[in-house]
């Protein structure tokens, strides 16, 4: 059972009360002059531990951007600041442009839907 504190309202003496949650509510008197008392907002040794409460995710999310920044030097580095490209081919064989390595693909029978993005990419000129 939880631990309340109460003020009296004539004699300001504070005391303790463990009652059940079901009476907390309940008007309660001051043992030393039996005058009414209110409670008062004390504070809790409650903690929330576990996966899903803010403190961890935030925790994670600072570990998970310094792991990132880690990675994006590490390609820097690889690349000398440049993005890797990847050639049109079918199979690993090079071909000229990506629509003709899907078309070529269609031709050998093989899951040619999966240039669609290259194809577009290559018709906006993006590189």
């Amino acid at each position: 059972m939880p631990i309340y504190e109460f003020q009296c309202k004539k004699c300001f003496k504070n005391f303790e009360m463990i009652l059940p949650i079901t009476e907390y509510s309940a008007a309660q008197v001051c043992p030393e002059c039996g005058n009414p008392a209110k409670r008062l907002v004390s504070l809790s040794d409650f903690i929330l531990k576990g996966d899903g409460w803010y403190g961890k995710a935030q925790r994670i999310k600072g570990q998970m951007k310094k792991k990132n920044e880690k990675i994006l030097e590490r390609q820097k580095d690889r690349y000398h600041g440049t993005q890797p490209s990847i050639q049109p081919n079918v199979g690993g064989k090079p071909v000229d442009s990506w629509s003709d390595a899907q078309q070529i693909a269609k031709e050998q029978g093989n899951l040619a839907e999966t240039y669609q993005p290259l194809v577009d990419k290559e018709k906006r000129g993006d590189s």
